[in-house]
């Protein structure tokens, strides 16, 4: 027969499994509802890049303008791109199995680190192309009516992009954000083919077209850089900006009246659109196993409520252990 402390031990433990429970159903559902967000926004970039292709290849035969060439480069890039985003956000999306036991969001910044090399290609390739015209120049032809068809592409660009940044700010994806620089360098080739194509119909003046498609591969070099400067830091486990370290010490310093002493280790890292959180957490040596573990679920729990999208592990240390542990050192 079981005595009322374990029998109001079992009722907790039944109520605290079940409260554990619906709170990982319901980050299991939001998870869902984002990973659904994600793949229709890496479609929809999919199908604006065939679009501009076709749009841009009818344009650079009948102008003949290289940096309506280049721009259309850039598109060809940007499908190529888009598609392996498409398939790493599906990767990524995927739960925990046994041989990936902390998700497999990592497949979201090796898309980005892709991306940085399509990106630097084609922006080389740009260069060198605009160069050659620079030196050996070939008239344009029919110059407002690429006027007309680019200045469609820029705005379909535009479109995507805002799409894109709001799609990757609510869904905290480093692929989408990616992505959005991915398609904000295209806005830039629309807009600077469209004014050289203006600048040559208004002044007759040809160099205006190479001149500015190399501006064009120098910023799209600059962003290949920035790309992958940002996935190499996912992927190499570079700790969360020091605003979140703040907010882990604020939620935790809401405890203290509950016996949390401090905590230390803190360690922090970033995959796909989760933040982990790692710390040990430090409490009065006079509290019992329970209540200690009871305290610190109640801390991670807070932890994951003050900071989206974050998934927190906690070691409980006893204070005396550790003021014995810095006295030690």
């Amino acid at each position: 027969m079981l005595k009322s402390g374990e029998k109001l031990f079992m009722r907790t433990s039944g109520s605290e499994a079940a409260s554990a429970a619906r709170g990982a159903a319901a980050r299991d559902e939001k998870h869902g509802v984002e990973a659904a967000l994600k793949g229709l926004t890496a479609r929809l970039s999919i199908a604006a890049a065939a679009f501009l292709i076709a749009l841009k290849t009818a344009t650079g035969w009948l102008t003949g303008s290289i940096s309506v060439w280049a721009s259309l480069l850039d598109s060809a890039m940007d499908i190529f791109a888009s598609a392996i985003n498409y398939y790493a956000l599906r990767a990524a999306a995927r739960p925990p199995d046994e041989d990936h036991r902390y998700g497999h969001g990592k497949a979201e910044s090796l898309a980005g680190l892709f991306q940085s090399f399509v990106i630097g290609a084609s922006g080389g390739y740009l260069m060198f192309e605009a160069a050659h015209r620079l030196v050996t120049p070939r008239p344009t032809a029919q110059e407002w009516l690429g006027v007309g068809t680019m200045a469609v592409a820029c705005a379909v660009s535009f479109a995507l992009v805002a799409r894109l940044r709001r799609v990757a700010r609510e869904t905290d994806s480093p692929a989408l954000a990616a992505d959005a620089v991915h398609y904000t360098t295209d806005v830039y080739t629309n807009g600077a083919a469209l004014f050289a194509l203006l600048a040559v119909a208004v002044t007759g003046w040809t160099p205006a077209d190479p001149l500015i498609s190399m501006l064009i591969s120098a910023f799209i070099l600059r962003s290949a850089v920035d790309v992958a400067r940002d996935s190499v830091d996912v992927l190499m486990d570079r700790r969360l900006p020091r605003a979140i370290d703040a907010q882990v010490a604020s939620v935790v310093g809401r405890f203290r009246a509950e016996g949390v002493v401090g905590f230390h280790d803190l360690r922090t890292r970033r995959s796909g659109s989760h933040k982990f959180i790692d710390l040990h957490l430090e409490v009065e040596a006079d509290q019992s196993l329970r209540q200690a573990h009871d305290l610190s679920v109640r801390v991670l729990r807070a932890i994951e409520a003050e900071i989206p999208r974050s998934r927190v592990q906690i070691h409980t240390d006893p204070a005396t252990e550790r003021r014995r542990r810095r006295d030690e050192g």
